[in-house]
């Protein structure tokens, strides 16, 4: 693996509470089909319980899984790492 699995949990944080985050950045991915995306492309997010922030949801699958380029979403070894670990 080229990115620690505790780098992986790191992004993996970033992946709820997030609309604040992705609405001040040019651009994120989803970890689960691993598409980059504008940030103006995400449209959909999803009210937390406990209030903190809303969660941005992928508009090509729909999951829950869009990390901001604060991580570095244009290696795709890393959404692959990302990929695997969560959803494999």
């Amino acid at each position: 693996m080229k990115y620690s699995i505790e780098f992986l949990k790191q992004a993996h944080k970033a992946s709820i509470f997030n609309k604040s985050k992705i609405l001040n950045t040019n651009s994120c991915a989803c970890f689960c089909c691993k598409e980059i995306l504008s940030t103006t492309e995400i449209k959909e997010f999803i009210e937390e319980i406990d209030g903190k922030d809303e969660t941005a949801i992928c508009p090509s699958c729909g999951i829950n899984s869009i990390i901001d380029d604060i991580f570095p979403i244009n290696d795709p070894i890393f959404l692959e790492e990302m990929s695997k670990y969560w959803f494999e």
